[in-house]
């Protein structure tokens, strides 16, 4: 594959002059070179996960040529990608940020001694509140968010009441810099450290040290254990350390970091502690004994970090100006901005965990948001891998494993099921009203289940080995069921048996009728796909795959069947003719699962490579992938509307991801002047280049 570099030097050499009559190369042909460029460039940011950079690439790339892999690209990437609200630019460093209780101002600090309030939606100035004489490096919200602390140099602590935008008392103790603030839970007393190397806790209405503590470095942080008896603090003698509030002596002091403790939190319900450090690690501890819990560890510097009270997101921020978003739990970089020109040196954390801020010594203080429907969803439960999923509605998802079926509301991504059931369910088809669900098991039997509430309406047998393929009737009478060589067919709502359809020589694994509801096509490990005459019971043809078949659909339009399974490539048939149009490259390795759109316009496949593929249908196009799966993704299933792809498999979990940009693509020649807006980029077109402002 060529470079971007390489692709850049042939646009240019198209745009050359050419003596002796010679043919230049079309400006169509130019465009596609120019759009390859941008599309690489668009591909190595995914790969680095910054998604706003990425999602101007891949703009650039529509305006160029609005190929399905750009539009796929752009639909990812914003998808993932945060927002820049609002951008402010100070002389000087942008040294401290703290957002209010209530997420609606934003306080900052700064090199010019200024400490301003800002209101977080609209970017404008509510305040500049006056009277230190040098730079601020630290401020606090109160509890209710009354008051405001702020400190720095030469060390005094002010506090102002933010009804009446004055200054209400002034804490002196300090015989240097004020690195951090914090005020408690109840907001009756305020804990400060700083250069001096000591942590004082002082009573907020009287404005009296009550309390004070040494450390063998000088002081970065200190926060509040929820129940005011502790207080935790971090230093550059590398130790994060525990002081009891009632005894007034050290309780333990947590040791491992290699470098400078830059921050510390205490989680939400108390159980846990968040200490980060410059040695590119985020420890978590227990609250109660400091054994460490869990370590994880950051790509780049940290110079500055925040934290959600449900310990879920890590925002931090480094040496090189970058920004990053981290999953707490598994260590994952969610998105990386590379926001800043200098050193970044606050972050804070808005209390509805999409809002963020940065400061920098650059000047700069950047608000942003993030998306306000995730990307993707991550459902846990199953102790097993999963087999099969299914959609009954936009909101709800259905899962299916040997260890039980799950009912899963997909608004808070909670099961709606208290538990499993309907244990060693291993196949699902929802009817076409989507008010039912049929569930084949392991046993033989297939369960007509109520979609709403998980009721069962109907228990039907007869089918020999387990059930691996499920199709209802676009008409919703039939309900047809694969096991051991035969298809076995019922009436619906009796549940009586209207037949059986003989002919496979080994397991069948897959089902679906076409858009008539005449036709039915199988598949199975005896390497075929058999198509019948539902009306009549009899074999109507018979296709070669060369391995097992796992998956059967057909489009809703132009009479298209399409195959999967092991050993082969996805195919795209003429089903009345019985030949080939179509062989897709989806490796050799084969695929489990195949699943198409409601209007057929696209399609989704995942196998034994472990990933998941998107294409486009008629065209066979492939369109993108969705990475995240560490085992095999055994089940793919689009909602009713396809707006999310549900993907399913070895490593026990169920991925949402949102797709619905791909569904409706925004036209491109505005898209790309959204993006630099909407992720503050400025563009370099003689260089192909997109930055950050």
């Amino acid at each position: 594959m060529l470079g971007w570099g390489s692709l850049a030097l042939l646009v240019a050499s198209c745009a050359a002059h050419r003596p002796g009559g010679e043919v230049s190369r079309s400006a169509e042909t130019k465009r596609s070179l120019r759009a390859r460029i941008y599309l690489t460039k668009g591909e190595a940011a995914v790969d680095s996960r910054q998604w706003g950079l990425a999602a101007g690439y891949f703009a650039a790339a529509r305006v160029e040529q609005d190929s399905l892999a750009a539009q796929w690209g752009h639909a990812w990437a914003t998808s993932h990608a945060s927002t820049l609200r609002w951008t402010k630019k100070f002389e000087g460093s942008v040294l401290a940020t703290a957002f209010s209780p209530d997420g609606r101002v934003l306080a900052s600090g700064s090199h010019d001694s200024g400490v301003r309030l800002w209101d977080v939606s609209r970017g404008e100035l509510l305040a500049e509140l006056k009277g230190h004489t040098a730079e601020v490096h630290a401020v606090a919200f109160s509890p209710d968010g009354r008051l405001l602390a702020s400190g720095g140099r030469p060390g005094e602590i002010r506090i102002w009441d933010l009804s009446e935008r004055r200054q209400v008392a002034v804490l002196e103790g300090h015989s240097d810099v004020v690195r951090g603030l914090a005020f408690s839970p109840s907001g009756k007393q305020l804990a400060s450290c700083g250069v001096d190397k000591t942590v004082r806790v002082w009573d907020v209405g009287t404005g009296a040290e009550r309390m004070r503590f040494d450390h063998d470095e000088y002081a970065i942080s200190v926060v509040f254990s929820g129940d005011e008896r502790q207080l935790l603090s971090t230093s550059m003698d590398r130790t994060a350390r525990f002081w009891d509030l009632e005894a007034r002596k050290e309780l333990r002091r947590l040791v491992g970091h290699e470098e400078k403790v830059e921050a510390a939190a205490f989680s939400s319900d108390g159980q846990l502690v968040m200490t980060a450090a410059t040695d590119h690690t985020v420890r978590f501890w227990s609250a109660q004994s400091g054994g460490l819990v869990n370590v994880v560890r950051i790509p780049g510097g940290i110079a500055t970090v925040a934290i959600d009270p449900g310990f879920r997101l890590i925002v931090e921020a480094g040496w090189d100006g970058r920004v990053q978003l981290v999953d707490a739990r598994s260590g994952e970089l969610l998105e990386r901005l590379d926001a800043h020109h200098a050193m970044t040196m606050a972050v804070a954390l808005s209390p509805d965990g999409r809002t963020f801020a940065s400061g920098s010594r650059d000047g700069a203080l950047h608000v942003w948001s993030r998306p306000e429907l995730p990307a993707e969803l991550v459902l846990r439960g199953h102790g097993v891998w999963i087999d099969a999923l299914a959609f009954p509605e936009e909101q709800a998802l259905v899962s299916g494993a040997e260890d039980g079926l799950r009912l899963w509301s997909l608004s808070g991504g909670s099961a709606l099921a208290p538990g499993a059931f309907e244990p060693g369910t291993v196949t699902l088809a929802v009817s076409p009203d989507r008010e039912l669900i049929a569930a084949g098991g392991t046993d033989g039997t297939v369960r007509v289940l109520e979609a709403s509430s998980g009721r069962q309406v109907l228990g039907l047998s007869g089918v020999t080995g387990s059930v691996r393929g499920l199709a209802f009737a676009p008409d919703g009478k039939t309900l047809a069921a694969g096991g051991e060589r035969d298809v076995t067919l019922w009436s619906l709502p009796s549940g009586s048996v209207a037949g059986q359809l003989a002919g496979h020589t080994a397991k069948i694994w897959a089902l679906a009728f076409d858009s008539t509801g005449s036709r039915l096509a199988s598949g199975g490990a005896d390497g075929t796909v058999r198509l019948w005459d539902v009306g009549r019971r009899q074999q109507l043809r018979q296709f070669q795959a060369g391995g097992t078949v796992r998956a059967i659909a057909f489009t809703p339009t132009h009479g298209l069947m399409v195959t999967a399974g092991m050993k082969q490539p996805l195919r795209i048939w003429d089903a009345a003719e019985g030949r080939v149009l179509k062989e897709l490259d989806d490796g050799p390795v084969g695929t489990l699962a195949m699943s198409l759109s409601r209007d057929g316009r696209f399609m989704a496949s995942s196998g034994m490579d472990l990933r998941v593929k998107v294409w486009s249908l008629p065209s066979g196009e492939r369109m993108g992938e969705i990475p995240g799966h560490q085992g095999m993704p055994t089940a793919v299933v689009f909602s009713p509307e396809s707006s999310t792809l549900a993907s399913a498999g070895a490593d026990r979990t169920i991925r949402l991801s949102r797709v619905e940009g791909i569904v409706h693509p925004p036209p491109p020649e505005p898209t790309l002047a959204e993006a630099m807006r909407r992720y503050g980029l400025t563009r370099e077109e003689e260089r192909f280049q997109l930055q950050y402002r």
